[in-house]
């Protein structure tokens, strides 16, 4: 979603398997590369507290708006010890709060809210936030496996995973939720807590809703066990992502006092190895009131040609009529 860089493994973090069964675009109109429900949960707060109802501008609507007016992700789907959110007034004070409540929950600093400005000005209303953190350890940390290529590239990348030596208790830690051919299949790594990593095997490009609904069908009625045999090689993954959401901003929001968003963030930093991962994500939006356009003022200039009409009030018709169109009739200096 953030790019149109699209890997032909698609990695879904799935922080409650039996809930979690709808994704929002991030780029409604993009390949989806990335997602995390931070800014969704933002969008959520901006409709359900501020506009109260559906987001829609004045001229066209997005279509990115269009799709996160369908809260296909909310608060409800993921544990409240996992993220923060805060919808308030802006203020200095507020960007204090959220670095102390952040603090206090997660242990963790902002990444973005120093790239808003914290002015106090009158026309700054609103300012929404949300943060999430999760943290999770394998059962058992996999073993580290020599490096190799991915795909065609140029050089290796790190794995872990297990080989024909790995222990068998290592490989308890895995469920095979459905194998159809070497090209098409998936697994899920355990974790110590409510996380499950699902590796979804594919070559295809459908968006994460597609893809995700597809990987429930087809491990809805298997039940595989991974074998001793069975070999898993997983790539360790860094992933640092910022998006400005440019096409929500400067434009006026219906149904509200010339609100409007001012800038809108959000930031993913996902890494995971042998032992297990992280996930911290941030999002941040700016709403702002539009100033009232002040009159230029219009000139009432007859220095061109027109016409001169005289009438007597409360009568049809004028008496007299005039067209000045050179300086014949006009007064010299």
């Amino acid at each position: 979603m953030l790019n149109n860089r699209i890997i032909k493994i698609i990695f879904l973090l799935v922080l409650t398997f039996s809930v979690f069964s709808n994704f929002s675009a991030v780029k409604a109109d993009a390949k989806e590369d990335v997602w995390v429900g931070t800014f969704q949960m933002v969008w959520n707060d901006l409709m359900n507290e501020v506009v109260k109802g559906p987001v829609y501008f004045k001229g066209r609507t997005p279509s990115l708006a269009k799709e996160l007016n369908k809260q296909k992700f909310n608060a409800d789907m993921i544990s409240s010890d996992s993220y923060y959110k805060i919808c308030a007034k802006k203020t200095k004070s507020l960007k204090a709060k959220i670095e102390k409540d952040i603090y206090e929950k997660f242990k963790e600093k902002s990444d973005i809210l120093d790239k808003f400005e914290w002015n106090d000005t009158p026309n700054d209303v609103y300012f929404l936030y949300a943060m999430l953190v999760k943290n999770f350890e394998f059962v058992s940390p996999f073993k580290v496996l020599p490096a190799g290529r991915f795909k065609n590239s140029k050089f290796n990348v790190k794995y872990f995973g297990t080989d024909d030596s790995s222990p068998y208790l290592m490989k308890k830690n895995i469920r095979i939720l459905f194998y159809d051919s070497r090209k098409e299949y998936a697994v899920a790594l355990k974790s110590k807590s409510n996380e499950e990593v699902l590796l979804y095997r594919t070559d295809s490009n459908l968006d994460f809703d597609t893809l995700y609904e597809k990987l429930k069908k087809k491990s809805s009625q298997k039940n595989l066990k991974f074998k001793q045999n069975d070999t898993l090689k997983v790539p360790f993954i860094s992933v640092t992502e910022e998006v400005s959401y440019d096409e929500l901003c400067n434009k006026e929001i219906k149904n509200t006092d010339r609100l409007f968003i001012k800038q809108a963030l959000q930031t993913v930093q996902f890494y995971m190895d042998n032992n297990g991962g992280k996930l911290k994500s941030e999002a941040g939006m700016d709403i702002s009131t539009m100033s009232l356009q002040i009159d230029k003022g219009r000139d009432f200039n007859f220095d061109k040609d027109f016409v001169l009409f005289i009438k007597e009030v409360n009568k049809p018709v004028p008496y007299f009529a005039l067209r000045i169109d050179d300086t014949k009739y006009l007064v010299k200096e």
